[in-house]
């Protein structure tokens, strides 16, 4: 007889009564585990799972210089030091009947709990997966890695001025895993509104496809390619964000677009691993159109990455995406991003018709002691040139610096 999914709850009864007793099923017996610091139930065969996980991470940063900056008068500048929980999140996953998957997963956004993924799958048409709800894309390597043991503490601040892997309203996504390849397509609602128009939906397409033409014990070589294609319904897009930090002061690189007629993005990924050692690059490019005279928009860039595991550890790879190490305590890195905006749009920040060009170096260690902490610091440095708000002003500054620590508990 097959278990009932009620008998998963009956079976977290043993973890969370305090009184000693005997939950009985009718179906397969539950395995309960905790080995990885979450809770998990799942029957003996395999059929029905119930996973409870999340993560916290607690950062303190102290920036100066253009962190530190208010935009784009540059008249107000202080020297910041700030705490604050980067990331709250808890998910509940698991599946039913073998060859259904569904994942519910809360996080903290700016002081509120906001519902981030809701999906239903299903993997019964094998090779290929389908999947209905809200999830968060897959757009080229650094964005498709956990935030959970990406290298540095925030992803190359070129993302920050891309879209392609913020999360859907809703959609849905055909996707084929293999041990050396991924292929991921998905057809969604991005949710974004106008105030005065309820109408004005952004709809787009995203697709990831991944292959490791080495990959064994001693050698990895990865390769990828993202491709996000977004259609605004003649709304807005903005260039304003952060160079190399979370906290601080934001850059606008270019104003704001409007009429805006099609948005399309584009990652090459690659990857090498030999051992303890791994280089990581990408190119990322976007291309904002807009119906408005001179003022489409076109921004890229690239980041290249270094890191060594000390202890002779390696990143743990899968499904086309690194996650975190096997052995080894301490790594070490640096990085290097670059990202330039066009200037011959009305709308770009540019000085005397030159592109701007944003970039930032980071250099860090983390430490692992277990599976489930993680210790960082990372230090970042950030320069923005041709910027004409801040040429223009006096004892503007063009740069900045930062130091970020980071303690991470994940179950």
């Amino acid at each position: 007889m097959k278990l009932k999914p009620i008998a998963l709850f009956l079976g977290m009864g043993i973890v969370l009564q305090a009184n000693a007793g005997v939950v009985k099923t009718e179906g397969e017996d539950i395995i309960v585990s905790t080995k990885n610091g979450g809770l998990q139930l799942k029957t003996e065969n395999g059929d029905f799972s119930f996973k409870v996980s999340g993560k916290l991470q607690w950062d303190i940063t102290s920036y100066d210089g253009l962190y530190g900056q208010s935009m784009p008068s540059a008249d107000e500048k202080r020297d910041g030091q700030t705490s604050y929980i980067r990331r709250g999140e808890v998910k509940f996953s698991g599946k039913a009947y073998n060859t259904w998957k569904y994942a519910l997963k809360l996080k903290n956004k700016d002081d509120t709990i906001k519902l981030d993924d809701a999906y239903i799958a299903y993997t019964g048409f094998k090779p290929i997966n389908l999947k209905v709800g809200r999830w968060d894309l897959d757009f080229g390597l650094e964005d498709s890695t956990s935030s959970s043991w990406i290298t540095a503490i925030e992803r190359p601040f070129i993302y920050n001025f891309m879209q392609g892997g913020d999360g859907n309203d809703y959609g849905v996504g055909v996707s084929s895993v293999a041990k050396n390849y991924t292929a991921q397509f998905t057809l969604m609602n991005m949710g974004y509104q106008e105030e005065d128009n309820d109408n004005m939906d952004t709809m787009g397409y995203s697709f990831r496809g991944t292959y490791a033409p080495i990959m064994n014990d001693d050698m990895l070589v990865h390769l990828g390619f993202s491709l996000f294609d977004a259609n605004p319904d003649m709304g807005s897009a903005s260039g304003s964000d952060r160079i190399g930090i979370k906290k601080g002061e934001k850059v606008d690189l270019f104003g704001d677009v409007s009429n805006v007629s099609g948005d399309t993005e584009y990652a090459l990924e690659a990857a090498f691993q030999m051992q303890s050692l791994k280089l990581q690059a990408e190119y990322l490019k976007r291309e904002i159109d807009s119906k408005d005279a001179n003022s489409d928009v076109e921004l890229s860039g690239y980041y290249g990455e270094i890191s060594y595991m000390i202890d002779g550890g390696k990143r743990s790879y899968k499904k086309g995406s690194f996650s975190k190490p096997k052995g080894g305590q301490w790594e070490v890195f640096a990085r290097y991003t670059v990202m330039d905006v066009d200037a011959g749009s009305a709308v770009s920040e540019g000085l005397n018709g030159k592109d701007i060009e944003a970039s930032s170096y980071t250099l860090g260690v983390n430490y692992f002691p277990t599976k489930n902490v993680r210790a960082s610091m990372n230090y970042v440095t950030g320069q923005v040139d041709n910027h004409a708000s801040i040429e223009n002003v006096a004892n503007a500054d063009d740069s900045g610096d930062a130091l970020v620590g980071r303690i991470q508990y994940v179950f």
